[in-house]
């Protein structure tokens, strides 16, 4: 890949998504993807190698911003993860999670008693977060949701949309006998004691979308491309 002008997959959604995490690394190189007959995603274009130089040269670049979670485990140990649709943070065992939440610099912290938080992306809104009610995020838009998973505490809970400059402070309360782990598409980490989560200030990727993929994607968003 280090090699090539752009990246095509072929497969579905899972498979683009694993080339533009490939390509956090490659921030230049833009990724074009084919959806395979089985697949029911909306990340990709449409199936055809006729004229693909010319499709790759005519698609229209779309720069999707990246997550970004600054982990300490159980333990001290410090971690980082990247993401580029969501970052949920969940509870390992049956015990409900109790976490202590802040938007960084902006008041109190919140005392939540559930399943978990996703933290997701416009890119993202469409996935894992509608499934639990998340909003849908204008594509392009500068904003991040944060989307409770079965919330007990407060009795009543509502997602919450932030602004993509807002830091996320999540502390995880008696974290050894209610244990929690925040994971990615492609990564879990287990036992987390708190996470800094934010869009990262400096990285973006970027998806190649020819007319019908476009379209396509744009209608679940209310055409805000």
């Amino acid at each position: 890949m280090a090699e090539a002008d752009f990246i095509v997959t072929l497969g579905g959604d899972g498979t683009a998504l694993e080339a533009l995490h490939e390509a956090l690394a490659m921030p230049a190189k833009p990724v074009f993807a084919m959806r395979t007959d089985s697949s029911t995603g909306i990340l990709c274009n449409s199936l055809r190698t006729h004229g693909l130089i010319e499709r790759l040269q005519a698609a229209s670049r779309v720069q999707l911003p990246v997550l970004q979670a600054e982990i300490e485990q159980a333990g001290g140990r410090s971690r980082v993860l990247s993401a580029i649709n969501e970052i949920v943070l969940e509870r390992q065992v049956f015990q409900q999670a109790r976490l202590k939440v802040a938007v960084h610099g902006k008041g109190d912290p919140t005392s939540i008693n559930g399943d978990g938080l996703v933290l997701t992306t416009p890119i993202g809104s469409t996935g894992y977060n509608r499934a639990h009610d998340g909003p849908l995020l204008p594509l392009g838009s500068s904003l991040l949701a944060l989307t409770g998973i079965g919330i007990r505490r407060p009795s009543v809970w509502s997602p919450i949309p932030l602004s993509d400059r807002d830091i996320l402070d999540v502390e995880v309360i008696d974290a050894a006998h209610r244990p929690v782990q925040i994971r990615t598409v492609f990564e879990t980490i287990p036992n987390i004691c708190r996470a800094r989560l934010f869009r990262s200030p400096d990285r973006t990727v970027t998806l190649l979308l020819g007319r019908e993929a476009q379209s396509r994607l744009c209608t679940p968003f209310g055409r805000q491309c």
